[in-house]
């Protein structure tokens, strides 16, 4: 987590671009999920993850084509986003490769993939195609998918869990819902290969 320099056990790093930057490394992190945005910045384009844990929001910014993201969002449709839950990033070494995986558990029960192999539910292989003469693997139709899937199912439900959340009750007995805050972006100067998660 970027934090300012003061913050007690903040690890001072210079960054890819030649940033001086001061952050606190964490294992896993809880959170309930409020919202998702895909947004397009000096280092291509990312999806931001907004977790809300004791009255704060984070983000949880991930490149938009990588296995962490592509992991979580197989994950979203089997994710309950009225609850909390764990989410841990691992990187292991398989076969000398760097293999990246997320984990997500709520109540103690890691979720599971909606999207799999096995059970693809729609959703379309990756392709290989050839780029510059040399062959390589493309995802684009899968993240389209997946990107149509988050703004059909996921977003309407982060809204009803949202505004359930800030709606409080008036005179009368009425709803009324409380403004609504708006946070600003955290990706001034990350590089999405500098992102730890």
């Amino acid at each position: 987590m970027r934090v300012s320099e003061d913050t007690p056990n903040a690890i001072k790093r210079v960054n890819k671009i030649g940033n001086t930057v001061h952050e606190l490394f964490y294992d896993s992190f809880t959170g309930s999920l409020v919202s998702i945005d895909i947004k397009d910045g000096d280092y291509g384009r990312t999806w931001n993850f907004g977790f809300k844990d004791s009255g704060e929001v984070y983000t949880l910014q991930l490149s938009y084509s990588n296995s962490f993201s592509t992991a979580f969002l197989k994950m979203l449709p089997n994710i309950d986003l009225s609850k909390d839950m764990v989410v841990s990033p691992s990187v292991k070494e398989v076969e000398g490769k760097s293999k990246s995986s997320l984990f997500v558990n709520q109540g103690g029960t890691a979720i599971k993939h909606a999207y799999t192999m096995a059970d693809p539910n729609g959703m379309p292989d990756m392709e290989q195609v050839t780029i510059k003469g040399e062959k390589v693997w493309d995802d684009t139709k899968r993240l389209e998918f997946l990107s149509a899937m988050v703004a059909k199912d996921i977003v309407p439900q982060l809204g009803a869990v949202v505004a359930e959340e800030n709606a409080v009750v008036a005179e009368g007995g009425l709803t009324e819902a409380k403004p609504t805050v708006s946070f600003p972006s955290q990706e001034e100067d990350i590089n999405p290969d500098d992102i730890p998660f």
